[in-house]
């Protein structure tokens, strides 16, 4: 066995947890370009049907059309299953990090309320901005009052998750329109990168608070 397997394997289960849930967020944000094209290649096909009436005769369609939106279909039952593994993956990440700070000191949000407002649809960018930033400062309060060392991001990683997530309000309100399906699906990937390297800070302090909390457990 190598040191690289050892040092897996003392990892705190909610590290891994942590590590995993930011490999299904690369590949969520994968499949969203994927399904983003895709999706403007169907809206194209399918205009003409869109503009019918029920007095209009439906015009045939073409087998590479069919095709088309049968693989269209199939591509959102997998990024549909991809994006409730990330989901789960992140909220039980979020869940055990803030229970683990609660061990040392009481957080803004419980750990309950931070699933909530992180699943709330278009405004959890927001909110996750508050609650990131409420647990690395407990993380570094905790760290710091215990002489450990504590890993602080830039100050404008936070800032920019909370910027680009209420710019992206109205795009994704309005997003009959092909521009803001642009802006949409070009400010997702920003935000991904912004949120793993949020979560990479957190997951790397998360491990010094096991080793202080660790004696207590064994």
């Amino acid at each position: 066995m190598n040191e690289e397997e050892i040092s897996t394997q003392e990892e705190p289960e909610n590290v891994l947890r942590g590590k995993s849930a930011i490999v299904w967020l690369k590949i969520l944000i994968i499949f969203a370009l994927i399904i983003g094209i895709f999706s403007e290649y169907i809206i194209v096909i399918f205009k003409p049907y869109m503009n019918l009436t029920s007095a209009d005769a439906v015009p045939p369609m073409e087998f590479s059309s069919a095709i088309a939106f049968l693989s269209y279909t199939f591509l959102l039952l997998i990024f549909g299953i991809v994006m409730f593994i990330s989901i789960f993956k992140f909220c039980k990440w979020m869940y055990v990090s803030i229970k683990t700070l609660r061990k040392f000191a009481p957080t803004k949000f419980s750990p309950i309320v931070a699933i909530i407002l992180t699943l709330i649809p278009w405004v959890c960018g927001i909110f996750d901005y508050f609650i990131f930033k409420d647990i690395l400062a407990h993380q570094e309060s905790i760290l710091k009052s215990s002489n450990a060392s504590f890993v602080a991001p830039k100050p404008g990683i936070l800032k920019w998750i909370l910027i680009l997530s209420i710019i992206l309000l109205v795009p994704s309100i309005l997003s009959e329109f092909f521009v803001c399906r642009l802006i949409n699906l070009l400010l997702l990937f920003p935000i991904c990168l912004l949120y793993i390297k949020s979560m990479n800070f957190i997951i790397e302090n998360e491990k010094t608070l096991y080793s202080l909390d660790k004696p207590e457990n064994t």
